[in-house]
């Protein structure tokens, strides 16, 4: 019963990892628990000791669940609780299956470089797994919390993965060293010393640089819009001048961005009450403006979470990875029930196709909706055309939570993995300018009616990571586990 509270703190603590306490070191004292726990156990034991350290880990990062539902999806209380409660039950599956593989007699049995080589490459593995199986759901990967820490650009070279992969390698390392009652030979401290080292100078490789020219001034405009407001059709009008009040203010910006579904009716609806005479006003003031609103497909009953440009040449970008259980149902066959439970507006979307790579002020930008800002592998289908990327989203439904701040953190990858300043504007927080390194240059507080403004490059060139993607990562562990794997039958042969 010790261990298993043990275990359940070191999920726990893994949460401290992560935004907004950003103390990333603790992803590896965590993990090394883990692994600590788990010596003399065998793979059964091990399963149970990773779906209890899941429980931790999940119980509470992604306790702002019960939020989402409960308050903005007005789901009974009970509701609430079972989803929050069935969604960590199922998170909490994946490191236990890691640590089960990691526990099988033949690794355990095998040498040193074998079992750190087969941990490693479990472990990002069945990240990876975590991050597209039954649409995916990458939060909370370890590689995120590695931005705030000094060997934060390996993310740029391997993305949140290999950067996953980092922090696998130290705690199992440290575990491995203690087990041998550190005998182990000066070229393998050597090795460790040698790859904590590389980690360190890659700062100093700069991928990508700006385009020469004037920088571009941008506004994020965040209105407060409080939920219960926003779908009331009487209050439509009061929500659209809050908008362009703010907006005018801001007059001087190249680009200005409104959050995910500002314009709260359908983007047809709102051409012929609202837009034309305010699109006039943006062109005579020289700027443009990127607002998230629906959209829907004529002659179909197609609806879209969509961006839409105002202003210059209308162009139109509709979100592509939905939101599970949010924007559309699963499995309906098995969770149809849950409509009538949940209620949320908007809630049978259709997914978009196409690019998204939009011309703002001739500056090709790269847009996101809100969740999509999670899966790297998206966000680099727009480059290396993109020269900017900006993010939309309404962490409204997080309630203050550390989901919003969770959110920004994974947005800071996004940009270091590209190289590209991004714009991230929210409703009701955190909105945020972020340079190209990751850093935030600018943001807003949460549940404030403020403008984020500065100044932004436009960017080119390639990081290794927009070449190669997830693949790069994924492939090397792949490689990885395979000699693992025959080392260990190497070495029960030679036994």
């Amino acid at each position: 019963m010790v261990r298993y509270s043990l275990l359940f703190i070191a999920g726990a603590i893994s949460v401290l990892a992560f935004s907004p306490f950003k103390l990333w070191w603790i992803s590896i004292v965590s993990l090394s628990m883990l692994l600590a726990l788990q010596l003399q156990c065998n793979s059964q034991q091990g399963f149970r000791n990773g779906f209890v350290y899941g429980l931790g880990m999940f119980g509470f990062g992604t306790s702002w669940i019960f939020h989402s539902v409960f308050d903005y999806g007005q789901a009974p209380f009970l509701v609430a609780v079972a989803v929050a409660v069935v969604l960590t039950l199922i998170l909490s599956l994946f490191p236990a299956l890691a640590i089960w593989l990691y526990t099988k007699r033949s690794i355990v049995k095998a040498s040193v470089f074998s079992r750190i080589s087969f941990f490693v490459s479990v472990w990002v593995l069945i990240e990876w797994l975590r991050s597209w199986i039954f649409t995916g759901f990458p939060w909370l990967l370890f590689g995120h919390a590695l931005i705030d820490s000094p060997f934060a650009d390996v993310i740029p070279i391997f993305g949140s993965f290999g950067a996953s992969a980092a922090i696998a390698f130290v705690s199992i390392s440290i575990i491995e060293l203690v087990r041998v009652n550190f005998r182990v030979s000066a070229k393998w401290i050597a090795g460790l010393v040698v790859f904590v080292a590389g980690l360190f100078t890659i700062q100093f490789v700069q991928w990508t640089s700006a385009v020469s020219g004037q920088p571009i001034r941008v506004s994020l405009i965040q209105a407060n819009i409080p939920f219960a407001m926003k779908w009331d059709e009487d209050r439509r009008g009061e929500i659209y001048e809050r908008y362009a009040g703010l907006t005018r203010k801001n007059w001087d910006s190249d680009i200005i961005i409104w959050p995910e579904t500002a314009i709260p009716t359908f983007y047809q609806v709102a051409q012929q009450d609202f837009l034309p005479l305010f699109e006039q006003e943006v062109r005579n003031n020289d700027s443009e403006i990127l607002s998230g609103v629906f959209t829907y497909e004529a002659g179909s009953e197609r609806v879209f979470n969509s961006l839409v440009t105002i202003g210059g040449e209308t162009q139109i970008y509709n979100k592509q990875h939905l939101v599970p259980f949010g924007e559309y149902m699963p499995f309906r066959w098995i969770f149809d029930f849950l409509r009538t439970v949940i209620i949320i507006p908007m809630s049978d979307l259709s997914a978009g196709e196409g690019t998204s790579v939009l011309t703002m002020k001739g500056v090709k930008v790269g847009a996101s909706i809100c969740y999509e800002a999670v899966y790297g592998n998206e966000i680099i289908r727009a480059m290396p055309q993109a020269q900017l990327l900006a993010n939309v989203s309404n962490d409204a439904w997080f309630g203050d939570s550390l989901a919003p701040h969770q959110h920004l953190q994974i947005a800071r990858s996004r940009a270091l993995e590209t190289g590209r300043y991004l714009l991230r504007a929210t409703n009701t927080g955190i909105s945020a300018i972020i340079d190209p390194r990751g850093a935030v240059v600018s943001r807003s507080g949460q549940f404030t009616e403020e403008v984020v403004t500065g100044e932004v490059r436009a960017m080119h060139g390639n990081t290794p990571f927009i070449i190669w993607g997830n693949w790069g990562i994924i492939s090397i562990m792949a490689l990885v586990l395979l000699l693992a794997l025959r080392g260990s039958r190497s070495r029960q042969v030679h036994n």
